[in-house]
């Protein structure tokens, strides 16, 4: 492999357990059907996936590498299946120290939906994947009707993304710390994924207006991109102009074409997710309401403050004494 040179690892619908195999074998990893391991002189990869009922499975994967590496989703596996991707923010523990993420937020998506997933390199990515057939979820469904059901059950290719809450990612960030071989508890991993798939139920029912179906891969892929490497840095505010001759298309049609993936115009989001980091900063640091619009470059506190109680309808203050260190 030239160095440098982009890696892309595509399974071809295989079973996830398959693909962890192959991709072990591929880079010279070990993969004992419950935990990937690869250590490169270019990339760390490291999975662990837990199936249950053969219909159900839970995987916690973290890599970092000094060279892009793309997942290749090209072939549609035989059984129509869902899968739910949590990624997580910077994860900040209370001595200070700061891991970051580049991939917050939920998407959901069905076997039919052709689609890429790019890493950037230098970037640290976790994210925790829920993935089941459509059978094993009408077992829990029930009769009555609701849009997450609505969503599961449409056969066109489709992809959804929506905003991470501090409900569902408590639970993501319980299932990272239950890692632990020594004190693993693999009931868990199931009990706190189907909670976060009943949160997206009422989740879903409260803030989807509408499904985005037959997305074309190469706009997903490119907004995905958008989304990672260019409004992931909160001290820097996106050029639109910027972006639009990177993309190579007009301001108005890039900002069409990110909303029909991810609901709001490029800035509207970015605003979003910088109040999101906001709450999250609150909650699992104890860094000052002044430090953390400091480093979030708002022009001053009480600025944040009130963006802050706009969007969640409370004021910062209010998750004084809720702190949290999962990762401690």
């Amino acid at each position: 492999m030239k160095d440098k040179e982009k890696y892309v690892f595509d399974p071809h619908g295989a079973h996830p357990h398959d693909a962890y195999a192959q991709f072990a074998k591929e880079l010279g990893g070990t993969w004992d059907g419950q935990e990937l391991k690869i250590k490169t002189d270019w990339c760390k990869i490291e999975a662990y996936s837990f199936e249950f009922l053969n219909e159900f499975i839970i995987a916690i994967l973290g890599m970092e590498s000094d060279r892009s590496i793309t997942t290749r989703h090209s072939s549609l596996s035989k059984e129509k299946t869902i899968t739910i991707r949590l990624g997580l923010g910077a994860t900040y523990k209370s001595n200070g120290t700061v891991k970051k993420f580049n991939n917050a937020g939920i998407l959901i998506l069905n076997s039919t939906q052709i689609h890429d997933f790019e890493f950037p390199a230098g970037e640290w990515s976790q994210w925790v994947s829920i993935r089941f057939s459509l059978n094993f979820f009408r077992k829990f469904a029930g009769n009555k009707k609701y849009k997450l059901k609505e969503l599961f059950e449409n056969d066109s290719p489709w992809i959804n993304y929506y905003s991470q809450n501090a409900e569902i990612e408590s639970r993501v960030r319980a299932l990272i710390k239950n890692l632990d071989k020594k004190h693993r508890k693999h009931t868990f991993f199931f009990t706190k994924a189907m909670e976060i798939v009943e949160l997206l139920k009422g989740k879903i029912e409260n803030d989807a207006d509408k499904f985005k179906s037959s997305i074309h891969p190469e706009d997903l892929k490119l907004m995905l991109e958008l989304r990672d490497t260019h409004l992931s840095d909160f001290t820097v505010i996106p050029n639109l102009t910027e972006l639009s001759d990177k993309y190579g298309m007009s301001v108005s049609k890039l900002n069409r074409l990110f909303k029909s993936i991810f609901d709001k115009p490029i800035l509207q989001f970015y605003n979003q997710q910088k109040l999101e980091e906001a709450h999250r900063q609150i909650v699992y640091t104890n860094k000052s309401l002044t430090e953390i619009a400091i480093d979030l470059n708002f022009s001053h506190v009480g600025h944040m403050s009130s963006s802050f109680k706009n969007h969640f309808g409370y004021a910062p203050s209010a998750l004084k004494g809720k702190h949290m260190d999962y990762l401690s």
